[in-house]
Parts: structure tokens; C-alpha cells; sequence
């Protein structure tokens, strides 16, 4: 889809516009839902982004979803509930079932969580993580975070360069 290309190029305007286009024609588009989710949050409407949010959220339980949705939680000023969703996550884990690590990057980058965002790159680095699922979901908004040295260096691990 589109949009999470317009997304990740930071062009949020015109990926919220697409994503909602989409789910005027299916509502409970899935990646319609997060695409939108994530657009609004660029806009600095995080409010706004929560229904479609917790819509996907609902629909699907994933760790994709679980990790954007707690991204939107933090983004809104929601930081409990954000935590509790990387709680959801971490226990999950600990259970056995395969968290990608861009899920509980994306909630610390949400929260602004240096040394959580730390670990979860180190640990995208150590999986090894494809660096576009972390630029489609949460790229733009770790670019934030990059005067951090480690997480910097991270990066630039990440993406090979």
C-alpha cells in the first residue's frame, strides 16, 4: 500500500488521505488501520489516532499491532497504557511466542525510552531484523532519536551502512 511508503517518507498528509480512502472502501482493512494510526500520530493528531489504533488492536492481537498501538498511547500523552502494552509484550515473549523486535521498539520510541530503545535495536541488530519493517513502522520517528550515539550506531548497523 502506498501509504506506508507516503509514511515512511515522513509525508504524512498524503498517507492519512490514502489509508483513510482505503478503509472508506473496508473499514476493518487491517493495514489500513495502522497506516492511518501512525500518519495521524506524524500530523500530531494522537488523539485522533487512537480509534484506528485500537480498532486494529482489537481486530488482531499481533505484536504489530499491540507495538503500534502503544506507540499511539505514548505519542498521546498515554504513557501508562503504553506501558502496559509492552508489558503484554514482554510477557508474551516470555511465554514462547516470537515477538519481532520492532514491536516493543516501536512503543519505547513512542515513550522515548533511550535505553529501551537501545535494547531493541540491539536486539533487531542480533535477530537479525530486516530494516524495512522498522522503517515502515517506526523509521520516521526514530530519526528522532539519533543524536544518541549508541543509538546512532545501532542504526547504521541495522541498515548495514
Amino acid at each position: 500500500m502506498a501509504s506506508a511508503t507516503l509514511s515512511s517518507l515522513g509525508q504524512f498528509e498524503a498517507a492519512e488521505r490514502m489509508a483513510q480512502q482505503a478503509l472508506e472502501l473496508q473499514p476493518d482493512f487491517l493495514f489500513g488501520l495502522w497506516v492511518r494510526g501512525l500518519a495521524l500520530c506524524g500530523l500530531r493528531r494522537s488523539e485522533e489516532a487512537i480509534e484506528p489504533l485500537e480498532r486494529a488492536a482489537v481486530l488482531s492481537r499481533a505484536p504489530i499491532f499491540v507495538g503500534i498501538l502503544g506507540f499511539g498511547y505514548a505519542s498521546a500523552g498515554r504513557h501508562e497504557d503504553a506501558r502496559r502494552l509492552l508489558s503484554e509484550l514482554e510477557d508474551r515473549g516470555s511465554r514462547g511466542e516470537y515477538i519481532p523486535t520492532f514491536a516493543p521498539l516501536t512503543v519505547n520510541v513512542g515513550l522515548g525510552d533511550l535505553p529501551g530503545i537501545r535494547g531493541a535495536l540491539a536486539n533487531a541488530v542480533a535477530e537479525p531484523t530486516s530494516p524495512v519493517s522498522v522503517r515502515v513502522i517506526c523509521g520516521r520517528f526514530l530519526e528522532a532519536f539519533r543524536s544518541d550515539a549508541e543509538i546512532d550506531r545501532l542504526h547504521h548497523e541495522l541498515y548495514g551502512w
